[in-house]
């Protein structure tokens, strides 16, 4: 990576965490005006909330990190719509490696003597890429009861998830609505149209299903947040094919429009999509038993690791259940 733009990235990082620390001084007329508000009264209108998070490494390892999400808002006394948008991205370089000159001629079973090379560092490149697109509706039928319908968009390219498309709908139950604190639960039925990487002749790619989720919100005090976000969509014809996705996020206000927010964020595929032509490798020892080479009484013994290593083809497995982002993130609200 050049050094230029690496150190004026560092330059306008410390730029914004100074602006961020300037404004880090308590707004004392806003949150008096918070804490003035009946407390049982939902705050109504549209809201913003946009989260950023880089991570940047230069010298012996070479990565770089971009989070983004976004959530809009929007509240009526008796109806809510929300739009996220979210994405991680990482981009990494393989391992550095020494690459002989060209032009270099030598035995066929032999290596070069005293050849000269030069260092290589390979460029970055995407490592994982990570990516979701909801929207929801909810309305009231009574105070406490609601329907809801949405769809959504990811993609998890390390899960070997490359589309999958989610529509729902159903009715849910209101158990606490305030400005203080919310918690509702959500039950339905959702149809999927999911394409992964590998063709799976063991899993559906589209069913029908049922979605079950909540959604849960405490304001400790005027400048702390916990959020906690968990939809479960499973196949109907299939129950052990089901995904889960939770998000729990604490978020402490800095002033009114800005805050830092550390979210963990689980994604769980029960039945993980599949990775094909995975080497299958030994490594051995060679045994003679006779002590004489060539007489055609050698085997090969298998050991735990060693520097004699065979690929003896390929097979195929299937990805890991679970996927685990922690984010640490700058929160711009409007």
């Amino acid at each position: 990576m050049n050094p230029r733009p690496v150190a004026r990235l560092r330059n306008l990082l410390g730029a914004s965490l100074v602006a961020v620390l300037t404004t880090a001084i308590p707004d004392v007329h806003a949150q008096a005006a918070v804490q003035s508000k009946d407390p049982k009264t939902p705050e109504l209108g549209w809201s913003n909330t946009t989260d950023l998070s880089l991570v940047v490494t230069d010298g012996n390892s070479d990565s770089t990190t971009l989070g983004f999400s976004n959530q809009l808002r929007r509240r009526w006394p008796n109806a809510r719509f929300e739009f996220d948008v979210s994405g991680v991205r990482s981009y990494k370089s393989d391992d550095r490696f020494f690459l002989i000159d060209p032009g270099l001629e030598f035995p066929v079973g032999g290596a070069p003597s005293n050849p000269t090379s030069s260092l290589v560092k390979p460029e970055p490149t995407l490592d994982v890429g990570n990516y979701l697109i909801r929207g929801a509706y909810e309305r009231d039928i009574t105070p406490r009861f609601f329907w809801n319908a949405g769809a959504s968009w990811d993609r998890n390219e390390d899960a070997g998830i490359l589309n999958r498309y989610i529509a729902y709908g159903g009715f849910g139950h209101n158990w606490v609505d305030t400005q203080r604190r919310r918690f509702a639960t959500s039950y339905g039925i959702s149809y999927t149209d999911r394409e992964e990487e590998e063709p799976d002749p063991e899993k559906d790619r589209r069913f029908g299903g049922a979605r079950l989720g909540w959604d849960y919100t405490e304001r400790f005090n005027a400048g702390t947040t916990f959020d906690s976000d968990f939809a479960l969509n499973a196949n109907l014809s299939d129950p052990v094919d089901y995904s889960v996705n939770t998000v729990n996020a604490v978020s402490v206000s800095v002033n009114d429009h800005i805050a830092i927010k550390v979210s963990l964020q689980w994604l769980f595929e029960n039945e993980p999509a599949l990775e094909s032509d995975l080497d299958v490798i030994a490594y051995v020892e060679v045994l003679n038993p006779d002590g004489v080479p060539g007489t055609g009484d050698e085997r090969f013994r298998t050991i735990e690791s060693g520097d004699t290593k065979l690929v003896l083809g390929s097979s195929d497995a299937r990805k890991d259940k679970l996927d685990t982002i922690v984010r640490t993130s700058l929160v711009l609200r409007f």
